[in-house]
């Protein structure tokens, strides 16, 4: 399976909770964010991150949604080997505020939403179920609520199994991904939010 970058192509649910976590160039925030685990305590240094920036697996995709501000999230796009079909889109990104991390998927329409998409580590029978949000015309979006403690927990596999049925008559469609950089990428993007932006130019 290959991994290419990731060019946002509507607005969507996924933008607009990223939106919240608009990223106001030149500014400088007055503390660190939660990470949502209220019995852990992590310090968050401030930095500057590039867009383009690859964490393993992702790249750090940003989006410009008023002036001076900026969106960013994690993703990563898979095609088959074999032809370049598109297969899916996944995002890593923060709450408005900080406190919750999530993993998003992008399909192609058409998909058979009572089946789901989901993925889980190749050694384990642990499924994470994402739930159906929106489509446009040309792409379905699912959620998932993920503390950054998972998303580790995932990292800690080679190889992750994803998959969704495209359509009513088809078969599941099963592929490997990885979920390698996920949380360094995270932290990263929080760490962007204390140091007031991100360097390089916005996707449009």
């Amino acid at each position: 399976m290959r991994i290419l970058s990731w060019n946002i192509a509507a607005k969507s649910l996924v933008l607009a909770l990223v939106a919240l976590t608009a990223i106001p160039l030149g500014m400088t925030s007055a503390k660190a964010q939660d990470n949502g685990d209220a019995a852990a305590t992590t310090t968050v240094q401030p930095m500057r991150i590039a867009n383009g920036t690859r964490f393993g697996a992702w790249r750090v995709n940003c989006e410009a949604i008023a002036v001076n501000e900026t969106a960013c999230v994690l993703s990563q796009r898979l095609v088959r080997t074999s032809d370049n079909v598109f297969l899916a889109e996944l995002l890593a990104f923060w709450s408005g505020d900080g406190s919750k991390s999530y993993l998003a998927a992008r399909v192609p329409n058409g998909v058979y939403f009572p089946s789901g998409f989901a993925l889980k580590r190749e050694d384990s029978d642990d499924r994470q179920n994402f739930v159906w949000q929106s489509c446009s015309r040309d792409i379905c979006e699912a959620l998932l609520e993920l503390p950054i403690e998972d998303i580790e927990a995932l990292e800690g596999s080679e190889n992750i199994i994803a998959g969704y049925r495209p359509s009513l008559r088809s078969q599941p469609l099963v592929f490997r991904t990885s979920m390698q950089g996920a949380s360094e990428g995270l932290n990263a993007l929080k760490a962007s939010m204390l140091s007031g932006g991100e360097e390089g130019e916005a996707d449009n």
